[in-house]
């Protein structure tokens, strides 16, 4: 399975880093389970065709406190692995760490080739966008 990882370095403690984080990605996944975070996972339509709907599931796959959130997308029969890894660097300093993965059919793979030139700039300009929606949303809880 194809990857791909990219750092990022927020400038607070990685316990308000984290929680942010979660809390953000909450909002995707509503039934949140807090107490075995590996058992929540959510469905939704992505695309309808006529009848056909192509529909994507997506759960949580790994969970540690302050250090650890993996999800797994399935999307007719591709599927594709988010994993952050949160690191302390000091008391101030939190930096993330993801990497993408993706395991997925012929058609599939021929497109990702393609798109793997361009696949490490938009993993960093997703990775920026965490980051300033995790320090506004620490900034709006002050």
């Amino acid at each position: 399975m194809k990857g791909y990882s990219s750092k990022i370095l927020i400038d607070y403690p990685i316990e308000k880093v984290f929680k942010v984080f979660i809390d953000i990605n909450k909002r995707e996944m509503p039934r949140f389970n807090k107490k075995n975070p590996t058992e929540t996972s959510y469905s939704k339509v992505i695309k309808q065709v006529g009848k056909t709907k192509i529909e994507m599931i997506t759960k949580v796959t790994g969970y540690e406190k302050d250090n650890l959130y993996e999800v797994t997308s399935t999307v007719d029969g591709d599927t594709y692995i988010s994993r952050y890894e949160f690191k302390k660097i000091n008391d101030d300093k939190t930096e993330i760490t993801l990497t993408e993965r993706q395991n997925t059919g012929l058609i599939s793979k021929i497109y990702i080739m393609f798109k793997g030139i361009t696949a490490k700039n938009k993993l960093k300009r997703k990775l920026e966008k965490i980051k300033e929606g995790i320090e506004r949303e620490i900034s709006r809880r002050r």
